[in-house]
Protein backbone atom coordinates (compact mmCIF):
# COMPACT_ATOMS: atom_id res chain seq x y z
CA UNK A 1 0.00 0.00 0.00
CA UNK A 2 2.91 2.44 0.20
CA UNK A 3 3.57 5.16 -2.54
CA UNK A 4 6.51 6.21 -4.52
CA UNK A 5 8.46 4.23 -1.39
CA UNK A 6 6.99 6.79 0.96
CA UNK A 7 4.64 5.19 3.78
CA UNK A 8 1.55 7.37 3.23
CA UNK A 9 -1.51 6.10 2.89
CA UNK A 10 -4.30 7.01 1.52
CA UNK A 11 -6.62 6.06 4.28
CA UNK A 12 -10.14 6.16 2.59
CA UNK A 13 -9.17 3.03 0.77
CA UNK A 14 -6.26 1.27 2.67
CA UNK A 15 -7.74 0.96 6.02
CA UNK A 16 -11.32 1.05 5.09
CA UNK A 17 -13.28 3.80 6.57
CA UNK A 18 -16.61 3.43 6.14
CA UNK A 19 -19.82 5.53 6.56
CA UNK A 20 -23.38 5.15 6.92
CA UNK A 21 -26.58 6.96 8.29
CA UNK A 22 -27.67 3.83 11.02
CA UNK A 23 -30.97 5.71 13.20
CA UNK A 24 -30.17 5.81 16.73
CA UNK A 25 -32.82 5.32 19.47
CA UNK A 26 -35.19 5.68 16.62
CA UNK A 27 -34.27 9.66 16.01
CA UNK A 28 -34.04 9.86 12.40
CA UNK A 29 -32.90 13.58 12.60
CA UNK A 30 -29.35 11.56 14.01
CA UNK A 31 -27.41 9.86 11.80
CA UNK A 32 -24.78 7.93 13.55
CA UNK A 33 -21.61 7.86 10.94
CA UNK A 34 -19.13 5.11 11.71
CA UNK A 35 -15.49 5.63 10.56
CA UNK A 36 -12.73 3.09 11.33
CA UNK A 37 -10.39 3.94 14.20
CA UNK A 38 -6.42 5.06 13.58
CA UNK A 39 -5.25 3.94 17.11
CA UNK A 40 -2.18 1.44 16.46
CA UNK A 41 -0.58 -0.09 19.39
CA UNK A 42 2.81 0.56 19.58
CA UNK A 43 2.88 3.54 17.35
CA UNK A 44 2.07 6.93 18.16
CA UNK A 45 -0.11 8.59 15.74
CA UNK A 46 -0.75 13.03 15.42
CA UNK A 47 -3.07 14.36 13.70
CA UNK A 48 -3.04 17.99 12.94
CA UNK A 49 -6.28 20.12 11.62
CA UNK A 50 -8.01 23.44 10.77
CA UNK A 51 -11.12 22.93 12.02
CA UNK A 52 -12.10 26.97 10.06
CA UNK A 53 -13.26 28.99 12.52
CA UNK A 54 -15.04 26.27 14.89
CA UNK A 55 -18.02 25.49 14.83
CA UNK A 56 -18.42 26.09 11.49
CA UNK A 57 -22.30 25.46 11.04
CA UNK A 58 -24.99 24.54 13.63
CA UNK A 59 -23.86 20.65 12.94
CA UNK A 60 -20.06 20.91 13.00
CA UNK A 61 -19.78 20.40 17.04
CA UNK A 62 -21.92 16.49 16.61
CA UNK A 63 -20.17 15.59 13.71
CA UNK A 64 -16.48 16.60 14.73
CA UNK A 65 -17.60 14.91 17.99
CA UNK A 66 -18.48 11.32 16.06
CA UNK A 67 -15.28 12.08 13.85
CA UNK A 68 -13.09 12.20 17.06
CA UNK A 69 -14.76 9.59 18.91
CA UNK A 70 -14.43 7.24 15.71
CA UNK A 71 -10.96 8.42 14.57
CA UNK A 72 -9.12 7.72 18.43
CA UNK A 73 -5.95 9.00 17.38
CA UNK A 74 -3.27 9.89 20.19
CA UNK A 75 -2.73 13.23 20.10
CA UNK A 76 -4.82 15.96 17.63
CA UNK A 77 -3.64 19.53 17.06
CA UNK A 78 -6.56 21.83 16.25
CA UNK A 79 -6.45 25.26 14.93
CA UNK A 80 -8.93 28.38 14.32
CA UNK A 81 -11.07 27.93 17.31
CA UNK A 82 -13.42 30.27 17.77
CA UNK A 83 -15.65 29.06 20.38
CA UNK A 84 -13.48 27.59 23.34
CA UNK A 85 -16.18 26.85 25.62
CA UNK A 86 -18.09 25.21 22.68
CA UNK A 87 -14.85 22.78 22.12
CA UNK A 88 -14.60 22.39 25.81
CA UNK A 89 -18.00 20.74 25.79
CA UNK A 90 -17.53 18.96 23.17
CA UNK A 91 -14.70 17.30 24.47
CA UNK A 92 -16.05 16.60 27.77
CA UNK A 93 -18.38 13.81 25.45
CA UNK A 94 -15.24 12.43 24.57
CA UNK A 95 -13.89 10.98 28.31
CA UNK A 96 -10.72 9.28 26.66
CA UNK A 97 -9.12 12.62 26.49
CA UNK A 98 -7.27 16.04 28.13
CA UNK A 99 -7.20 19.15 26.55
CA UNK A 100 -4.90 21.87 26.65
CA UNK A 101 -5.93 25.62 25.07
CA UNK A 102 -3.74 28.36 24.20
CA UNK A 103 -4.38 31.32 26.01
CA UNK A 104 -2.31 34.17 24.55
CA UNK A 105 -3.77 33.75 20.56
CA UNK A 106 -5.63 36.38 19.23
CA UNK A 107 -9.50 34.97 18.07
CA UNK A 108 -8.46 32.12 16.79
CA UNK A 109 -6.95 29.56 19.46
CA UNK A 110 -5.35 26.65 19.28
CA UNK A 111 -6.35 23.19 21.04
CA UNK A 112 -4.01 20.20 21.87
CA UNK A 113 -5.90 16.89 22.51
CA UNK A 114 -4.36 13.66 23.94
CA UNK A 115 -5.34 10.06 24.79
CA UNK A 116 -4.72 10.26 28.76
CA UNK A 117 -4.31 6.86 29.60
CA UNK A 118 -1.60 6.65 26.74
CA UNK A 119 0.08 10.32 27.45
CA UNK A 120 0.87 12.69 30.56
CA UNK A 121 1.21 16.16 29.70
CA UNK A 122 4.37 17.64 31.79
CA UNK A 123 4.71 21.10 30.51
CA UNK A 124 2.57 23.37 29.04
CA UNK A 125 3.26 26.70 27.81
CA UNK A 126 3.07 29.64 24.60
CA UNK A 127 5.93 29.87 22.73
CA UNK A 128 7.75 33.09 21.57
CA UNK A 129 5.08 35.31 22.70
CA UNK A 130 7.21 38.01 22.65
CA UNK A 131 7.77 37.73 18.92
CA UNK A 132 3.70 37.05 18.61
CA UNK A 133 3.69 39.71 15.77
CA UNK A 134 5.60 37.44 13.13
CA UNK A 135 3.08 34.31 14.33
CA UNK A 136 -0.26 36.31 13.35
CA UNK A 137 -0.48 37.05 17.08
CA UNK A 138 -0.92 33.55 17.64
CA UNK A 139 2.28 32.42 19.61
CA UNK A 140 2.35 28.44 18.97
CA UNK A 141 1.12 26.16 21.98
CA UNK A 142 3.64 23.29 23.16
CA UNK A 143 2.87 20.87 25.35
CA UNK A 144 5.55 17.98 26.73
CA UNK A 145 4.61 14.34 27.07
CA UNK A 146 5.28 11.29 28.22
CA UNK A 147 4.47 8.06 26.63
CA UNK A 148 2.90 6.06 29.03
CA UNK A 149 3.76 2.95 27.04
CA UNK A 150 4.68 -0.84 29.89
CA UNK A 151 8.24 0.31 31.49
CA UNK A 152 9.57 2.42 28.57
CA UNK A 153 10.11 6.06 29.24
CA UNK A 154 9.57 8.44 26.08
CA UNK A 155 9.28 12.03 26.42
CA UNK A 156 8.81 14.30 23.40
CA UNK A 157 7.20 18.00 22.33
CA UNK A 158 4.85 18.45 20.59
CA UNK A 159 3.73 22.28 19.45
CA UNK A 160 0.69 23.74 17.36
CA UNK A 161 1.32 25.90 15.00
CA UNK A 162 -0.83 28.21 13.18
CA UNK A 163 1.29 31.18 10.25
CA UNK A 164 0.42 34.24 8.92
CA UNK A 165 -1.71 33.69 5.86
CA UNK A 166 -1.38 35.08 2.41
CA UNK A 167 0.81 35.43 -0.31
CA UNK A 168 2.01 38.86 -0.20
CA UNK A 169 6.10 40.21 0.68
CA UNK A 170 4.87 40.99 4.00
CA UNK A 171 3.74 37.69 4.87
CA UNK A 172 6.25 35.70 3.70
CA UNK A 173 8.36 37.79 5.64
CA UNK A 174 6.78 37.36 8.93
CA UNK A 175 6.67 33.28 7.74
CA UNK A 176 10.31 33.59 7.49
CA UNK A 177 11.20 35.16 10.45
CA UNK A 178 8.66 33.10 12.14
CA UNK A 179 10.76 30.16 10.55
CA UNK A 180 14.05 31.41 12.12
CA UNK A 181 12.74 31.97 15.41
CA UNK A 182 11.91 28.35 15.14
CA UNK A 183 14.91 27.18 14.34
CA UNK A 184 16.89 29.10 16.78
CA UNK A 185 14.97 27.67 19.53
CA UNK A 186 15.04 24.04 18.50
CA UNK A 187 18.64 24.36 18.06
CA UNK A 188 19.57 25.31 21.52
CA UNK A 189 16.98 22.35 22.65
CA UNK A 190 19.77 20.33 20.43
CA UNK A 191 17.98 18.44 17.99
CA UNK A 192 19.85 15.23 17.79
CA UNK A 193 18.69 14.77 21.34
CA UNK A 194 14.99 16.51 22.08
CA UNK A 195 11.96 15.14 20.15
CA UNK A 196 9.90 17.54 18.53
CA UNK A 197 6.92 17.65 16.36
CA UNK A 198 5.54 20.55 15.05
CA UNK A 199 2.47 20.37 13.36
CA UNK A 200 -0.60 22.82 12.21
CA UNK A 201 -1.51 25.52 9.63
CA UNK A 202 1.91 26.32 8.03
CA UNK A 203 0.10 28.74 5.39
CA UNK A 204 2.77 27.53 2.99
CA UNK A 205 3.93 24.58 0.56
CA UNK A 206 7.45 23.38 0.89
CA UNK A 207 7.18 22.89 -2.75
CA UNK A 208 6.85 26.25 -3.99
CA UNK A 209 9.24 28.97 -4.46
CA UNK A 210 7.53 31.05 -1.66
CA UNK A 211 7.54 28.34 0.70
CA UNK A 212 11.00 27.28 0.39
CA UNK A 213 11.45 30.85 1.49
CA UNK A 214 9.17 31.06 4.12
CA UNK A 215 11.02 27.71 5.53
CA UNK A 216 14.22 28.24 4.55
CA UNK A 217 15.76 28.44 8.26
CA UNK A 218 14.53 24.81 8.52
CA UNK A 219 15.07 23.66 4.97
CA UNK A 220 18.48 24.26 5.10
CA UNK A 221 19.49 22.46 7.92
CA UNK A 222 18.13 18.67 6.59
CA UNK A 223 20.68 17.63 9.30
CA UNK A 224 18.44 18.82 12.15
CA UNK A 225 14.81 19.11 10.66
CA UNK A 226 12.31 17.41 8.19
CA UNK A 227 8.82 17.97 7.21
CA UNK A 228 7.96 14.45 7.23
CA UNK A 229 4.88 15.84 4.45
CA UNK A 230 7.31 16.98 2.05
CA UNK A 231 6.58 14.13 -0.26
CA UNK A 232 3.13 14.09 0.43
CA UNK A 233 2.73 17.57 -0.51
CA UNK A 234 3.89 16.95 -4.36
CA UNK A 235 0.63 14.96 -4.74
CA UNK A 236 -2.44 16.99 -5.37
CA UNK A 237 -4.21 14.28 -4.32
CA UNK A 238 -3.51 14.73 -0.95
CA UNK A 239 -3.57 18.48 -1.29
CA UNK A 240 -4.54 19.49 2.74
CA UNK A 241 -6.10 22.86 1.37
CA UNK A 242 -7.99 21.59 -2.07
CA UNK A 243 -9.62 25.20 -2.48
CA UNK A 244 -6.66 26.39 -3.57
CA UNK A 245 -5.21 23.44 -4.22
CA UNK A 246 -2.39 23.15 -2.16
CA UNK A 247 -0.16 21.71 0.97
CA UNK A 248 0.22 23.81 3.68
CA UNK A 249 -0.78 22.15 7.10
CA UNK A 250 2.28 20.25 7.09
CA UNK A 251 4.33 18.62 10.31
CA UNK A 252 8.19 19.15 10.97
CA UNK A 253 10.65 16.45 13.16
CA UNK A 254 13.58 16.88 14.71
CA UNK A 255 16.74 14.87 14.35
CA UNK A 256 16.01 12.92 17.15
CA UNK A 257 13.07 11.49 15.64
CA UNK A 258 14.98 10.56 11.98
CA UNK A 259 15.21 6.55 13.36
CA UNK A 260 11.68 6.69 14.30
CA UNK A 261 10.42 8.14 10.99
CA UNK A 262 11.97 5.42 8.70
CA UNK A 263 9.27 3.10 10.07
CA UNK A 264 6.32 6.02 9.78
CA UNK A 265 3.29 6.22 7.56
CA UNK A 266 1.95 9.76 6.64
CA UNK A 267 -1.27 10.76 4.62
CA UNK A 268 -4.07 13.47 4.63
CA UNK A 269 -7.17 11.87 5.64
CA UNK A 270 -9.78 12.26 2.51
CA UNK A 271 -13.08 12.83 5.05
CA UNK A 272 -14.36 14.66 1.99
CA UNK A 273 -15.09 10.86 0.32
CA UNK A 274 -16.97 9.76 3.44
CA UNK A 275 -19.09 13.60 4.18
CA UNK A 276 -20.28 14.70 0.43
CA UNK A 277 -21.09 18.27 2.84
CA UNK A 278 -17.60 18.17 4.26
CA UNK A 279 -16.38 21.70 3.17
CA UNK A 280 -19.79 22.83 4.52
CA UNK A 281 -20.35 21.30 7.90
CA UNK A 282 -15.90 20.94 8.93
CA UNK A 283 -13.90 22.52 6.90
CA UNK A 284 -11.74 23.88 4.55
CA UNK A 285 -9.16 22.37 5.58
CA UNK A 286 -8.28 18.25 5.49
CA UNK A 287 -6.83 16.51 8.42
CA UNK A 288 -2.98 15.42 8.24
CA UNK A 289 -2.05 12.53 9.76
CA UNK A 290 1.19 11.43 11.10
CA UNK A 291 1.91 7.47 12.57
CA UNK A 292 5.57 7.11 13.95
Amino acid sequence: MFLRKMTYLLWITAIGFTSCAQLTDGNTDAPEWTLASVDEPDKIEIITWNVQNFPKSGETIDRLQAVLDSLHADIYCFQEIENTASFQRMFRNIPDYETAISTKTYSMHYVIAWQKEEFSALNIQELFVEDSYFFASRPPLNVEFRWNRGDSLFIFNVADIHMKAMGDASSRERRHRASEIIAEYLLAQDPAESPWIIAGDWNDDVTTSSGQYSFEALLDRPDDFLFVTAELAKDPEYASYPGWPSFIDNILITRALFEAHKHSTVTTLRLDRIFTDYFEVLSDHRPVMYRF
